[in-house]
């Protein structure tokens, strides 16, 4: 029942912020880099925005949502400005 209700909150956040920003996720996960996007946007944008994971198998990718096509012109500029970067895993 959880991932059911997961499901139905990515679907009405994707109508709420209909403005999305794939970042492709690689194979042992985002690690601290989401979490630096997240303190970014909280601190950039408040709580208007969501994250979701989309995809499967090959083509995973964290979905950012944004209200505005500002908003997600101005995540996407800054993630492929390199503002997020990966860190190292041992």
């Amino acid at each position: 029942m959880g991932r059911y209700k997961s499901m139905l909150m990515a679907e009405k956040d994707a109508r709420a912020f209909p403005y999305h920003v794939d970042v492709p996720v690689p194979p042992m996960g985002l690690g601290a880099q989401s979490d630096l996007m997240e303190g970014w946007l909280r601190q950039t944008l408040g709580t208007e925005w969501r994250h979701h994971g989309s995809g499967g198998g090959r083509n995973h990718v964290a979905r950012f949502m944004f209200r505005s096509r500002m908003e997600g012109e101005l995540f996407e500029a800054a993630w492929k400005a390199g503002m997020f970067p990966a860190t190292r895993q041992s």
